[in-house]
């Protein structure tokens, strides 16, 4: 799990260029800026949840 920010990041602009392609094509109605306006807070957790899966632990690291 060494880079699984960067497999979030990866699957974020893979979902937003699928849905911008599809608003492009007439298949959905997609509008970035109504999208970023009510889902913005979702981009901070997912930031912060790949910052900690990506963190790396080791015990012999940890002192006491």
């Amino acid at each position: 799990m060494r880079n699984f920010s960067g497999v979030i990041w990866g699957l974020v602009f893979i979902v937003l260029g699928a849905a911008l392609l599809l608003d492009r094509l007439n298949y959905i109605e997609f509008d970035l800026g109504n999208f970023l306006g009510t889902w913005w807070p979702l981009v901070l957790i997912i930031i912060g949840v790949g910052m900690i899966l990506d963190r790396p632990y080791h015990k012999r690291d940890k002192q006491l």
